[in-house]
């Protein structure tokens, strides 16, 4: 037998979005005490970190929102279409945001960018991981 689809569990996603959103304010502070106290880069670092991290967040909101437009088994190719979407927003978003963040942001540290950036990502995934 078959089981029934599971239904929405887009309250749980708006708890995880919540709980990232933390993660991402104890990830900046962190690396502003760490920047502070350990490496005396006048918060180049942290400013970093912090952009790279803030990038990661937006475009996984971003994704999340157009996820879950719809809702229901009636509006399912609508579902996946907005899928598509969602992801393609979400790698233009972080293509242009890392465009703009390397021509506007003077001075910036790269490996602190994509630490910051790379953490909120494997976050994210940990997190989704939990929502099963």
């Amino acid at each position: 037998m078959t089981k029934p689809a599971k239904r929405t569990q887009k309250d749980k996603i708006g708890i995880y979005i919540k709980r990232q959103a933390w993660l991402l304010f104890i990830l900046i502070i962190a690396a502003w005490m760490i920047d502070i106290s350990w490496l005396h880069s006048q918060l180049i670092i942290a400013k970093s970190t912090a952009i790279g991290a803030l990038l990661s967040f937006i475009t996984q909101a971003v994704f999340a929102f157009f996820v879950f437009w719809y809702t229901g088994y009636r509006a399912r190719r609508h579902i996946v279409s907005q899928l598509y979407r969602g992801q393609m927003a979400k790698w233009l978003l972080s293509v242009f945001g890392f465009a703009l963040i390397f021509i506007t942001v003077q001075p910036l540290s790269a490996p602190a960018l994509f630490i910051g950036f790379m953490v909120m990502q494997i976050s994210h995934s940990w997190m989704l991981w939990h929502i099963r």
